[in-house]
């Protein structure tokens, strides 16, 4: 698996059922893909199964990879696919969709993290002007600051069924951006990591 790795000759052997190769295949990629999933995902564990259940896929489906040109290419199309299918679920409860946000909160010295951060926080920026300043007001309490829904009505003098019924609003318009915007980000964030070669 060296300077002579052959991998047309191991994507020929695992389409064949080498699971020698296979594992190989393996242990040169899985970094790759962890690397690209992660920057969707934001999170260990989440990139951890996706990366596994990514290999298994390709593994059931391995008589495909006879038709691949690049495995390197082909790996991180069915990553990308893979990682935006768990994004569709976890973004479908509130609390998964503000930890999202919140987690491009954090600065990265990584160029080219900080490259994909920026875009993110442009994006929820451009979310939340779109809110209400009332919605907003709502969201930043208790999204950003972390109050609480009674800690927030308190705050602002109003019920807490008013919080909840801007947290509402702000989780829909959110939850819809990200059905219209970011799959155009994520096959953004294909060709990126592509160019520099993760």
């Amino acid at each position: 698996m060296g300077l002579y790795y052959d991998e047309r000759s191991s994507i020929r052997q695992i389409a064949l059922g080498d699971q020698k190769a296979f594992s190989e295949m393996y242990d040169r990629y899985r970094p790759v893909l962890y690397r690209f999933v992660f920057n969707i995902l934001k999170s260990d564990d989440l990139t951890d199964d996706s990366c596994q259940e990514v290999f298994i896929k390709i593994w059931e489906d391995r008589s495909r990879l006879l038709e691949v040109v690049s495995f390197r290419y082909y790996l991180l199309t069915v990553g990308k696919n893979h990682s935006l299918n768990i994004l569709r679920k976890i973004l479908s409860e509130e609390k998964n969709v503000s930890d999202f946000i919140s987690s491009y909160s954090e600065i990265s010295n990584d160029l080219e993290e900080c490259v994909q951060s920026n875009e993110y926080q442009c994006f929820i920026a451009s979310v939340l002007n779109s809110l209400t300043p009332q919605t907003q007001r709502v969201f930043k309490l208790c999204r950003q600051q972390g109050l609480s829904y009674d800690e927030a009505a308190e705050s602002m003098g109003v019920s807490k069924s008013i919080i909840k019924k801007h947290m509402v609003r702000s989780m829909k318009v959110f939850r819809l951006a990200m059905e219209k915007d970011l799959g155009i980000a994520f096959s953004t964030l294909l060709i990126t990591s592509i160019l520099f070669n993760i």
